[in-house]
């Protein structure tokens, strides 16, 4: 039997680096600091993050890939832009498999990561009591990253992966740099739930977040209602 190739120390240099590059795009594409219609090119990306145009390339490849940027054949990217029939499609695909998530992380979760939970809740709670955005966005994709692992269901955590940025670009395309009390409320009501190791608490409290969000492109679609 054959063992698996070791990676070059240079091709997993290159791999940290295009994830890093990647976190921090998708963190300035989904808090809007890159705005739906940015025209972004590979070049100015490398300067702003200090980082080369390989691995610049390579994520901003990941991002269109996943729906969140838009090649443009010799013209660069643009940031895409956000409809809200797509908003319920996003949704759609999402709760099936989130209440899997939050369910299976709430039973398979160990001690180190309901501490973690705990921990993402409380400091969610200052963030909200301080109006800390940047706050509550790192703490955000905190949460989510830890609920991917706590799942043990790498199949799940792949998926849900691919609509996690969407998800929150359309958090924050809604609400700004704001932090609305309800939204907030519902992501401590699920770390709380999964730190306790509750699945069917963690369940409801998903749905009712999601509930919560999809409020947001059925109102923009709904007809407009004219006083007589």
């Amino acid at each position: 039997m054959r063992r698996p190739k070791k990676l070059s120390p240079k091709r997993t240099d290159l791999e940290n680096l295009t994830e890093h590059a990647y976190r921090q795009l998708e963190e300035m594409i989904a808090t809007l600091v890159l705005a739906p219609g940015t025209v972004v090119s590979e070049a100015a990306l490398s300067r702003q993050l200090g980082i080369g145009r390989t691995p610049v390339r390579e994520a901003m490849q990941r991002l269109a890939r996943e729906r969140l940027l838009q090649i443009l054949p010799r013209r660069g990217c643009i940031v895409a832009d956000s409809r809200p029939d797509e908003e319920l499609n996003v949704i759609e695909a999402r709760r099936p498999i989130e209440l899997l998530v939050v369910r299976t992380a709430a039973i398979r979760t160990n001690v180190e990561e309901r501490q973690a939970f705990e921990r993402i809740a409380d400091a969610m709670v200052r963030a909200l009591a301080n109006a800390d955005f940047n706050g509550f966005a790192r703490l955000d994709a905190e949460f989510n990253d830890l609920c991917l692992a706590a799942c043990r269901n790498p199949i799940a955590a792949s998926m849900m992966a691919l609509i996690t940025t969407l998800n929150r670009r359309f958090w924050f395309m809604h609400h700004g740099r704001t932090l609305p009390a309800e939204g907030v409320e519902h992501h401590v009501e699920i770390a709380r739930a999964i730190a306790r190791g509750d699945a069917e608490a963690a369940g409801r409290a998903t749905e009712r977040l999601l509930d919560y969000i999809e409020s947001w492109p059925r109102r923009a679609l709904a007809p407009v209602q004219f006083s007589e």
